[in-house]
């Protein structure tokens, strides 16, 4: 829907129609924001749940209620790392996984003679060790949509807090597909309106005075941000970006391989593949996905994608921004990280039933950047409360691998608890 006001400009009421046509574009073929529909209806979704919540608050009190959606907003973004997967249910993993071992002990079986029977009987142990545990175990391998497994699994919920957490997981899982291209979408749009009101400019529909408001207004929305990355700036520049390089045939491994820098800046084919890549793009592409690809040094220094701090000026005490960072490298793998599962921490249910007494263990997949205390501490309490009993994390902490524990009363932490201590505690490497 476009939100069109009867006393604002005439060319500002047909540049919001033009970006919206372009964001109905991109809702309805990209494959992300298509997916997060099957998932919800957010609106519909919000309004049937409305009434059950405030009943809910009735009869069980607003701060039982609201402590269950604090809970729940706080694990919902922890989902699996390829929006489009659905984690298997746990038998269905089970199963899987029992077949793919039996089927390894016959491999082994027939190698025998190959590899020597001694290692072979070895590995045949360890195999059989592990079919052992998958008979039992919850879940069968790490999942990642935390918020998921707590609903099904969580012994002690209520069925009202059941509830109030499905929806939470609906919506987060809609949300997700449409966040995941949110830099694209909102480039896609700007871009496209850019182009219409060209089109009218051109063919004379619109006037002079209706090219300045348009410029006015679109100048505003598009300039450059130092203190953050404006979406309406770079998100059309990756399509002109690629659509440049496409239609001047600078993709491919020919283009990859020549060592020439003066041949590479004067490359043109005359490809003319712009506008199917665009299209591309916009249909399947995520915003981590058009990082990778796109945001290369020459991308970056064009539009001074630098990192900034602001300071103050002593002589004026104005705020002014002084660039910190202007390796496109380091810049590039920042962005990669924040457009990464929104920033958030890589954490897995290892463990649902953690040393046989319906305990939870979350493992942190760690990759270099250590978990700030507060976060740690929040994620602890607020899983205890959905799970109801003693929740535990593993991390890294100061370089070291570390436990913490909270039982509902105090987070202890033990760092002195190696991991081959806690797998031999019924936890399996992952």
């Amino acid at each position: 829907k476009a939100l069109l006001v009867e006393t604002n400009p005439f060319a500002l009421n047909v540049l919001t129609m033009a970006h919206v046509a372009y964001h109905v574009d991109f809702f309805r073929r990209n494959t992300y924001t298509s997916h997060g529909r099957s998932f919800s209806d957010i609106a519909e979704e919000a309004r049937s749940a409305a009434g059950r919540f405030r009943a809910y608050e009735s009869k069980y009190g607003k701060d039982k209620v609201e402590s269950i959606i604090d809970a729940g907003m706080s694990l919902r973004w922890h989902q699996p790392h390829d929006l489009l997967e659905e984690e298997p249910k746990d038998e269905d993993a089970r199963a899987y996984l029992l077949e793919l071992a039996r089927a390894k002990i016959e491999a082994v079986q027939k190698r025998a003679r190959e590899i020597g029977r001694e290692r072979a009987e070895q590995e045949i142990v360890r195999i059989e060790r592990e079919l052992a545990r998958l008979k039992h175990a919850t879940p069968p391998r790490p999942v990642y949509d935390i918020l998921c497994y707590v609903i099904g699994h969580a012994p002690r919920l209520k069925d009202f807090e059941r509830d109030i957490l499905t929806v939470l997981w609906h919506q987060s899982r809609a949300l997700a597909q449409n966040h995941a291209p949110k830099m694209l979408n909102e480039g896609w749009a700007t871009f496209g309106h850019t182009r219409i009101m060209r089109r009218l400019f051109a063919d004379k529909l619109l006037s002079d005075e209706d090219h300045g408001v348009f410029m006015d207004f679109h100048n505003r929305v598009t300039q450059q941000s130092k203190a953050s990355l404006n979406v309406y700036n770079v998100g059309p520049a990756i399509y002109e970006y690629a659509e440049m390089l496409w239609n001047k045939g600078r993709f491919g491994r020919e283009y990859d391989e020549c060592q020439n820098p003066q041949e590479k800046a004067c490359w043109d084919t005359g490809a003319g593949k712009g506008r199917e890549k665009i299209f591309l793009i916009s249909g399947s592409y995520t915003d981590h996905m058009a990082i990778m690809e796109f945001f290369t040094p020459e991308f970056i220094h064009a539009l001074e994608l630098y990192i900034y701090e602001a300071r103050i000026n002593q002589a004026n005490s104005e705020i002014e921004y002084v660039i910190v960072e202007k390796n496109p490298e380091a810049i590039r793998r920042g962005l990669m990280h924040a457009h990464a599962f929104y920033g958030m921490p890589s954490i897995v249910v290892a463990n649902g039933d953690y040393g046989g007494r319906g305990e939870l263990y979350l493992k942190h997949e760690f990759e270099g950047l250590e978990l700030e205390d507060p976060y740690t501490r929040g994620t602890l309490q607020n899983a205890y409360y959905a799970w109801r009993k003693p929740v535990h994390l593993e991390t890294v902490s100061d370089e070291k691998p570390t436990l913490y524990t909270y039982d509902g009363k105090q987070i202890s932490v033990d760092s002195e608890k190696t991991s081959a201590q806690i797998y031999g505690d019924g936890l399996v490497e992952l």
